[in-house]
């Protein structure tokens, strides 16, 4: 049997288990080409331009929300990468160009948390952490009563651990003012459906008072939007209301949110002080002396 004809008897989707006589690898980079091929007139994503940022930053002043200007040390920065908190092989490694992304967002995350003087009890969590091995670091290093937690089953490396939790972020296990801090580093904008909003009352619930949550990036763009991989464009995956767009340069991401500035406020803002809690929504400043493809903008810290 041909491939095609392979691909054609097992079906355009479920072609994992075709193991006759080809491998997966080339079967799924065949079956991507030919939903790119099926979606080759799909409106394609783009992240907002600088001068879109801009706009998308005077739409929230107009709207009366304030933002609050942010410039961390980068020598700061330099010293946490050089503490070699993260293995060289995080997220595609070194030269995978998310690495200083992928670190800034914890160094921040944490800084805004002040996890360095948090007391041996205090609670942190990692929401959607999947496979991170920020948890167990700062347990190891700083002796941290830190938790990673994620919707999908915990990883064959952390599974023994029971600090990695597989649980939903909206309607976790812990207890009412249990957490300190808790942070979401490039996950935010993956709570599908009304997850964005029923995460605001979880952390009311769980948050010590003083407590924070962070969210970076937070992700906006000008208009209402989301994007879909491939495989999942088109399925209905994205807000009903949104603008649908395809990225077609990686796979596995049913949909990404970009809130515009009145949907943030509806949303996420409104919820927040709803709930009981303050937010301030700060803009990274220096980003571009942080290293190669730091995308970082808009940074979102919550207090109760």
């Amino acid at each position: 049997m041909s491939l095609l004809a392979k691909i054609r008897h097992y079906g355009f989707v479920g072609s994992a288990r075709i193991a006759t006589g080809i491998g997966l690898r080339p079967v799924r980079k065949l079956l991507k080409s030919l939903r790119l091929f099926r979606l080759r007139d799909a409106p394609r994503y783009f992240n907002p331009s600088e001068d879109e940022l801009s706009l998308i930053e005077n739409d929230l002043l107009r709207l009366g929300i304030s933002i609050v200007d942010y410039s961390p040390p980068p020598d700061q920065y330099i010293l946490f990468k050089a503490g070699n908190w993260f293995p060289l092989n995080y997220h595609g490694g070194i030269a995978s160009g998310v690495w200083d992304e992928k670190l800034l967002e914890h160094w921040i995350a944490a800084n805004l948390l002040d996890l360095w003087k948090y007391r041996k009890h205090d609670v942190y969590v990692d929401i959607a952490a999947c496979d991170s091995p920020w948890a167990k670091t700062l347990r190891e290093r700083l002796g941290l009563a830190a938790y990673a937690i994620d919707m999908s089953p915990v990883g064959f490396k952390y599974r023994d651990l029971s600090y990695y939790r597989s649980e939903n972020a909206t309607a976790t296990a812990f207890d009412d003012g249990q957490v300190m801090g808790a942070s979401l580093q490039c996950a935010f904008e993956m709570f599908m459906n009304e997850d964005d909003q029923n995460l605001i009352p979880e952390f009311a619930r769980i948050l010590a008072p003083g407590g924070k949550a962070i969210i970076l990036p937070l992700y906006m763009h000008t208009h209402w939007c989301a994007y879909s991989t491939p495989e999942y464009y088109g399925k209905g995956y994205s807000d009903a209301s949104a603008k649908e767009y395809l990225r077609a340069d990686c796979d596995g991401v049913p949909s990404s949110r970009k809130y515009d500035a009145q949907r943030l406020i509806d949303r996420v803002l409104v919820p927040i002080q709803e709930s009981g809690m303050r937010y301030t929504l700060r803009v990274l400043r220096n980003k571009v002396v942080f290293g190669k493809g730091v995308y970082c903008h808009f940074i979102l810290e919550i207090e109760k």
